[in-house]
């Protein structure tokens, strides 16, 4: 007779998780038809799969043996040159490969962190809102996630100042600060160059690890990019991720780590999978190498901004006032704050029955609040989907204040 197991038999950290809300969300809207504000996928349609497909069959007939064996717990030499080079258009001059940690996603890389330094009951710091997939891994360690405020140019300064000395004066131990400062999700906001800088500058004061995720920071509308924090302060932890910028299926991101840190990563990632995947890791490398990537990517910033344009615009015509949200230059993502009189959640179940989803703003939060927020996703739809699930949604807004 097998064995009934229920969640009472696992671990703390397990029991301790949270369902993720995007996950829900997808799940209840899956049926045709239906608008996707929720999604984060990126745009594949710029793909040279022609190209990829060449580069697929060479590795195959010519390193096949090499590309599907295990491989360095920590990645291939190939993929680390490539990332290397990669980093210095975000002003990351002085990274070795030692240093850097080939992942399977930046989630992979978030959850080895997150396994090496925290104990139940540490502190992390989080912009408020911030990425679901972080809380969910943050939560799962037990750890107390508390967020910092955050306006339409990301983190606060004076907020995250405020926070330090509030929690040191409690005698709490705080273990780092996450931040997406580019382009971030969910708020789409872009941190300035000032902020950068006060922000590195409050947490090395107060001894405080960054954690700096950076999935987007390449998708500025307009080509521009951020000068990551890690280019200024060797002490930053830089999680990357080629996810958005390439394509997602493959699985690839990387870390890279104060020397000493690395080190300890290495071998907790080591003991989580090996190795991550050679084929992958060869097939990006070689896509870096071989094509013409940042035409594809000027390909997809163009297309993105497109997209976003196309939002403001039903926005700008149509939302009702009492309604806020951030108007994102690069990336994925645009923050809407509503009245307090709108339950996120209820207009949400509203918009799915009439073929428009998003994601409610709880997701983005560890303590209860986005209620009354949501994060709309313009990645994916067409131009015309778009303009319709926006106006949609718009509309069943303005029905959930008028009562």
């Amino acid at each position: 007779m097998s064995q009934e197991f229920t969640i009472e038999d696992c671990a703390a950290g397990v029991r301790n998780a949270k369902p993720s809300e995007v996950r829900k969300v997808f799940a209840m809207s899956a049926k045709p038809g239906m608008i996707s504000f929720a999604s984060g996928m990126p745009e594949l349609s710029s793909l040279p799969m022609d190209s990829l497909a060449d580069i697929t069959e060479d590795l195959m007939r010519n390193r096949g043996m090499e590309v599907m064996q295990y491989g360095a717990s920590t990645g291939t030499d190939h993929l680390k040159a490539q990332i290397i080079e990669l980093m210095k258009l975000e002003g990351i001059e002085n990274a070795k490969p030692e240093d850097i940690i080939v992942t399977t996603g930046s989630q992979c890389g978030l959850d080895i962190l997150t396994r090496v330094l925290i104990d139940p009951e540490d502190v992390i710091l989080a912009e408020a809102p911030s990425y679901s997939g972080a809380m969910a891994v943050f939560t799962g360690a037990q750890a107390n996630v508390v967020h910092v405020g955050a306006d339409h140019e990301g983190l606060i300064p004076e907020e995250l100042e405020k926070t330090v000395e509030e929690l040191k004066a409690q005698g709490r131990r705080i273990k780092f600060l996450y931040t997406i400062p580019s382009f971030q999700n969910p708020g789409g906001t872009m941190m300035p160059q000032e902020r950068r800088d006060r922000v590195r500058e409050i947490c090395d004061a107060n001894h405080i690890l960054i954690a700096e995720d950076n999935p987007y920071g390449l998708l500025g509308f307009e080509g521009q990019v951020g000068r990551a924090m890690r280019a200024d302060d060797d002490n930053v932890v830089y999680l990357g991720s080629f996810s958005k910028m390439f394509a997602p299926g493959l699985r690839v991101g990387w870390t890279l780590a104060p020397s000493s840190l690395s080190k300890i990563l290495g071998l907790q990632a080591e003991a989580a999978v090996l190795n991550p995947s050679v084929f992958g890791q060869e097939l990006v490398a070689e896509y870096l190498e071989k094509t013409d990537w940042q035409a594809v990517l000027n390909q997809y910033r163009e297309l993105y901004g497109k997209r976003a344009q196309a939002l403001m615009d039903v926005f700008d015509e149509f939302m009702p006032e009492g309604v806020t949200w951030t108007r994102p230059e690069g990336g994925f993502y645009s923050w809407i704050t509503l009245p307090e009189s709108v339950d996120s959640y209820e207009l949400c179940m509203t918009c799915i029955d009439r073929g428009v989803v998003f994601v409610p703003g709880t997701a983005f939060y560890t303590d209860g609040r986005g209620t009354h927020e949501a994060r709309v996703s313009f990645c994916h739809p067409t131009e015309e989907d778009i303009r319709k699930g926006a106006e949609i949604f718009a509309t069943a807004l303005k029905e959930a204040i008028s009562g």
